[in-house]
């Protein structure tokens, strides 16, 4: 109908037609986008599944990278928000050990940890290669079994995107004596020494990243199952 606010008498959608248009849009572009990286799959893949063979020297087909990749892009279309978050969080808490789950818990309520690395001193007085890396006061604040296995832990945990670094904190001076006083700290000082020169430290602080928090408080909520 024409009007002084639409002259030329088109029909103007509602909200709820356009929120409605938007998500048929987006439905679209997932499926497209899905579907042109399957096509990029049937190029790349080969004509033939590779076979395995048998003790006993039958060649048995094995299931194909394909078929396993068609079926994550398949749970793709249907996956949620909240069921995708629910198997990103399974699947990296399977990735963990106990001692690495109470790190966890002890940084979950904001805390900050003191960390370091020590690295040998080369002829020209910088610093060479790593010596101790990750050395760290949270696996005993956090009581873990193995206190010795904490610069892995901590390592380990910093690939999974679960822990994040940060500068030096001199409000942690105190906690950084206690941490260079440790046997295994002390041993890399040691080594890492070329005559009068020192080992190279680098000091740092451990704290939970977002991943880390997120996925604790889903944990600790339930959310996991």
């Amino acid at each position: 109908m024409v009007s002084l606010f639409n002259p030329l008498g088109l029909v103007v959608p509602t909200t709820r037609t356009i929120v409605r248009i938007s998500a048929q849009v987006a439905t679209w572009a997932e499926r497209q986008a899905l579907g042109a990286l399957r096509a990029r799959l049937d190029v790349a893949a080969p004509a033939r599944p590779p076979l395995a063979i048998a003790p006993g020297g039958e060649g048995t087909a094995a299931e194909p990278l394909r078929a396993k990749m068609d079926r994550l892009l398949d749970r793709a279309l249907e996956q949620s928000t909240s069921t995708g978050r629910q198997e990103l969080f399974g699947k990296i808490i399977d990735q963990l050990v106990p001692d690495e789950a109470r790190i966890i818990g002890a940084l979950s309520d904001g805390s900050v940890s003191p960390m370091l690395h020590v690295y040998a001193r080369t002829i020209s007085g910088g610093g060479g290669d790593p010596i101790l890396e990750n050395a760290s006061l949270v696996g005993k604040m956090a009581n873990v079994s193995l206190p010795q296995m904490t610069p892995v832990y901590v390592g380990h945990l910093l690939s999974l995107g679960l822990l994040e670094t940060g500068p030096e904190d001199n409000q942690l001076k105190d906690e950084y004596q206690i941490l260079g006083a440790d046997s295994a700290v002390l041993r890399a000082l040691k080594k890492g020494k070329r005559g009068p020169m020192e080992a190279k430290v680098e000091k740092y602080t451990i704290r939970l990243s977002v991943l880390g928090r997120d996925l604790w408080a889903a944990a600790t909520a339930g959310e996991l199952g």
